[in-house]
């Protein structure tokens, strides 16, 4: 048999073990992620010697080495990643950059409170070496008192001491991208990469990448597969529901900062977050993720119900009572001539949000919050309370008294 024979029949076996890349929600932005999918495994290694033999098109992503050429160093390198053995790791990060880190990762400095919180939820406690000030400020309850604080909330990085604390990878938050550079020109030989971690639309390829590069793959995998449980669960509830069935909803960003500010179905935290929950946002349509709006407009589109945002604060969450929201809630309806004769209000449908449960890995609780709010009949078997002790136990192992969201939706 000619040599060229059998390398088509090897061809052949390959095309047929191999299929194209599955359809998901999002591409795995990791390079040695040949076929394009949202993992990497054994259909790279097929799809990157498919490639050598010009049985398939070279993919941006096939590049494994990240050498501008495909060769067997890539297949090489591809079942190192799956073995958690590579000696380096690049990645496409949430602005589009190009960065390679040295594995493996040890030490980590997340420069903003909310990443931080993912990456505890993931196991990586004992790799973070500085944290934002913003972390120790409105996340005590999560520990790292003893970790020193170089920057500030994002907009502020202290580079000597964050060199001087010999980090392998610095995160910078996705809403700090612009940027980036900069910060990456100011730590030489160290890896900055752009990574939210935060948002509803990221935050499972963000968990993903995290996962890869922090060593902590099966705690990742458990995080991602109990957001996911909670979605589908409020997909499958909603889903075939027709817009007649929807209740309009206005979602108030900053409630009492004496703005009228609705939260656009294109916010990434709070407005995507509602999406989906059998709901219609008088604010779709409107441009940009938040928009100032004038009372008589809100007043106008009579939504029936309404979801007041509480920015991360002092006024929420941890140590917080109900009798502690029921005043706050006072305080948000307060001043507003005319509100009295909106659905939402005379119907007593004015709900208050933490801003933790719209952002990060708790965005899934949030999500069922609302759900609840909008259709109690739908969810009658579901208490999102009880969801996010689970998610404070399960992956943080605490137990916390507060209230993040009021009034509870078996209250009405």
């Amino acid at each position: 048999m000619g040599m060229n024979r059998i390398l088509a029949g090897i061809a052949l076996c390959l095309l047929l073990l191999v299929s194209p890349a599955a359809a998901s929600d999002y591409t795995l932005g990791i390079f040695g992620n040949a076929n394009e999918d949202d993992t990497i495994n054994m259909q790279d290694v097929t799809y990157t010697e498919l490639i050598i033999l010009e049985y398939r098109d070279q993919t941006e992503l096939s590049d494994a080495k990240h050498d501008n050429k495909i060769n067997m160093q890539d297949v090489t390198q591809i079942e190192l990643i799956i073995l958690g053995r590579e000696k380096e790791l690049t990645v496409v990060d949430g602005v589009g950059r190009i960065v390679t880190v040295q594995m493996p990762v040890e030490r980590i400095i997340p420069t903003d409170y909310r990443t931080t919180e993912t990456m505890l939820a993931i196991g990586a406690e004992d790799m973070i070496v500085g944290v934002d000030q913003a972390f120790h400020e409105r996340m005590s309850e999560f520990g790292l008192s003893d970790v020193p604080e170089v920057s500030m909330h994002g907009q502020f990085v202290d580079y000597e001491a964050v060199l001087m604390l010999d980090p392998d990878l610095v995160v910078i938050p996705l809403w700090q991208g612009n940027n980036a550079e900069v910060i990456s020109e100011n730590l030489p030989n160290t890896a900055a990469v752009v990574m939210g971690g935060t948002a509803r639309r990221t935050i499972v390829p963000d968990v993903t990448i995290m996962g890869m590069l922090f060593g902590t793959e099966d705690e990742a995998g458990e995080l991602i597969d109990w957001i996911e449980s909670y979605a589908e669960i409020v997909e499958e509830r909603t889903e075939d529901m027709g817009s007649e069935e929807m209740p309009t909803f206005y979602y108030e960003y900053m409630s009492g900062a004496k703005k009228w500010w609705a939260v656009t179905p294109g916010d990434p935290s709070a407005g995507q977050v509602t999406e989906g929950c059998g709901g219609r946002n008088i604010a779709a349509g409107l441009p940009g993720t938040s928009v100032e709006v004038e009372p008589e407009w809100v007043i106008g589109q009579n939504p029936d119900v309404m979801f007041a945002d509480l920015m991360k604060g002092f006024d929420s969450g941890p140590g917080k009572t109900e009798a502690d929201m029921e005043e706050l809630l006072a305080k948000v309806l307060a001043d507003r001539s005319g509100f009295e004769n909106v659905n939402a209000v005379k119907n007593g449908k004015v709900y208050l949000m933490d801003r933790d449960l719209v952002s990060g890995p708790r965005w899934v609780v949030g999500h069922v919050y609302f759900a609840k709010w909008l259709h109690p009949e739908l969810f009658g078997d579901i208490d999102p309370e009880e969801i996010h002790k689970e998610y404070l136990k399960e992956f943080h192992d605490l137990e916390l008294e507060g209230t993040w969201a009021y009034p509870s939706p078996d209250v009405t």
